[in-house]
């Protein structure tokens, strides 16, 4: 109750001083020499890509979205990536998410996009967030409680965890070094490597559903393995 009535008389204190906005707000870096990603915060939706025909930079935007944004936007100059804070250290990317204020009516979405270096690799921690990633990677390692995570190109090592996980993995090339693990309570992982590619893989769980078109080989890479509460997963 104590927020909605401050809702209610904030934009009619602030009438004098409010100026419109757009509720969107964004900023770049120049990643030549970047060779390592790392994300870390509350929620995010992430694109990464390893293209060398495109420079290599990094934006951070921030987006409000909701019923509430078009009119949260028209009163207050404030954006919902400002607290947010992006910078490198050395060869690495690092960004950090900032939760929105609690005063904060509408839903903010914050945006990542970077396009780095091949073969470099990508950490991220966050409460939820969904990453798609393109391209050739070394290692990635993702965390959270809620994550949709899909990759179309190639990744040496893979380490995915979560609460509730939904992963898509098209590998491009085979190179007999990847080393994929999933684990979380509940996840539906779909997995692409190929026709006739020998791979190794072992699923553990409460409750599993496996579809696989490819033998299980021991010792082949890649190696897959996948544990959790409530498992599906397709192997092609």
């Amino acid at each position: 109750m104590m927020k909605s009535a401050i809702l209610v008389l904030l934009p009619f204190a602030g009438v004098a001083l409010a100026s419109p906005a757009t509720g969107e707000a964004s900023k770049t870096l120049d990643l030549v020499g970047v060779s390592a990603v790392v994300i870390t915060g509350e929620a995010s939706s992430v694109k990464l890509t390893t293209s060398s025909a495109a420079p290599y930079h990094a934006t951070i935007s921030g987006r409000r979205e909701g019923w509430f944004a078009s009119w949260y936007s028209s009163w207050f100059a404030s954006d919902c990536r400002s607290a947010s804070d992006m910078k490198l250290v050395a060869s690495t990317l690092r960004i950090d998410v900032a939760p929105s204020s609690w005063l904060d009516p509408s839903d903010c979405v914050v945006e990542i996009n970077a396009n780095i270096q091949p073969e470099s690799s990508v950490s991220i921690d966050q409460a939820a967030l969904q990453a798609n990633m393109a391209g050739n990677f070394s290692t990635i390692a993702i965390a959270g409680k809620a994550a949709d995570v899909s990759l179309d190109g190639h990744a040496s090592s893979i380490d995915l965890k979560g609460e509730a996980l939904k992963v898509n993995l098209f590998y491009g090339s085979i190179r007999q070094d990847e080393n994929i693990a999933i684990a979380g309570k509940a996840l539906d992982a779909t997995l692409s490597f190929g026709q006739q590619v020998p791979i190794s893989y072992s699923v553990t769980a409460l409750a599993s559903f496996v579809d696989s078109s490819l033998p299980n080989t021991a010792g082949a890479k890649p190696s897959i393995v996948i544990k959790g509460d409530f498992v599906r997963a397709t192997i092609r």
